[in-house]
């Protein structure tokens, strides 16, 4: 049983390493633009409009990312992005954004996204009477930036990227979890027919292990009662709904695993914890890569909102937690026994 162990986990292991290799070559977004500029604005003359053309291959969901600074104030950038059609997807103005949209779906063609910077109050009331400002309390025509206008010198740093909801970046991650779960059902499922590595539990044992999932289901329950009820207050959460459940799971099983580590419930009598310490910080640091990664992307956070892109992080950190409470029992253990 254990060749066949070793055997399905070295298979797995390779998998889930070319799933990761995978992970990291997959091209993160469909359209990506960053740059720095300079202008010198006088007597109000606003520089010219830059222009950069999207053409998209596939109809689809995208999620739109953009950010831009001008330092000092001064200026405001008009940003737009229309089909071939002239019709605007999406428009802003601002000296500095930093925005994530919702999925929009796009069907394949030519998009422009123009950039303009606007140096004056006529400027910018007639850049923003181009596009559907039928919600403004206060019409285009009488409104204000709510900014003071200057000549000078400013710096220009603007980011934008598209990406594709229907990416194999997704569909990777889900690989990843599946492979996972494959393997901690392979190994119980074996595990349940091997004598030798059944895992030998004594009463004392199984008790505090019933009582730690109590705990951490009781913790589970309330945790997501109170999301409701956030919810239904009406009170906007930085986390997306599937997220939130998630991190809910995540506390409930720290709570089990801490308490069954500080009572010496978690392993059997059969098992050494120092290999599993071991495995444990192996898939801490692995979860804790791709996690960071997915937040330096831009991915584990749309609309001020974590989304699932964001749970490897989550999982690592639970991990770390876990092989924290198992080496401080270890040494309050060793200090006990001196």
């Amino acid at each position: 049983m254990k060749k066949i162990i070793i055997a399905v986990s070295s298979v797995l292991i390779v998998v889930l390493v070319a799933v990761t290799a995978l992970l990291f070559s997959t091209p993160k977004y469909e359209y990506m633009v960053e740059f720095e500029k300079d202008f010198v604005v006088e007597n109000g003359v606003a520089p010219e409009a830059m222009e950069y053309v999207i053409v998209l291959s596939d109809d689809d969901g995208y999620i739109m990312h953009g950010d831009w600074t001008v330092e000092p104030m001064g200026m405001v950038i008009g940003f737009d992005i229309a089909d071939e059609s002239g019709n605007v997807i999406r428009w802003f103005v601002a000296g500095g954004i930093d925005w994530n949209t919702d999925v929009i779906e796009l069907p394949a063609g030519k998009y422009t996204m123009t950039l303009t910077p606007l140096t004056s109050v006529e400027q910018w009331r007639e850049y923003c009477a181009q596009f559907d400002t039928s919600d403004w309390v206060i019409p285009v025509e009488e409104s204000e930036p709510g900014m003071e206008f200057s000549d000078g010198a400013f710096h220009f740093d603007f980011g934008f990227r598209l990406e594709k909801t229907g990416s194999m970046l997704g569909f990777v991650c889900v690989i990843g979890a599946v492979i996972g779960v494959i393997f901690f059902v392979i190994v119980f499922a074996i595990a349940q027919k091997d004598d030798s590595m059944k895992q030998n539990y004594d009463e004392r044992q199984e008790v505090l292990r019933g009582r730690g999932a109590k705990y951490g289901l009781y913790t589970m329950f309330f945790l997501n009662l109170a999301l409701f009820l956030v919810e239904s207050a009406g009170v906007s959460l930085p986390v997306s709904p599937g997220m939130a459940l998630m991190i809910s799971v995540i506390v409930g099983g720290i709570v089990f695993a801490v308490y069954c580590v500080w009572k010496e419930a978690y392993f059997a009598l059969n098992q050494k914890s120092g290999v599993y310490i071991v495995v444990f910080l192996v898939l801490a640091g692995y979860n804790l890569v791709i996690g960071i990664a997915a937040f330096l992307d831009g991915a584990a956070v749309q609309n001020n909102q974590l989304t699932l892109r964001s749970l490897n992080l989550f999982a690592g950190i639970m991990m770390l937690v876990i092989c924290g409470a198992l080496i401080l029992k270890k040494v309050c253990k060793d200090r006990e026994e001196e």
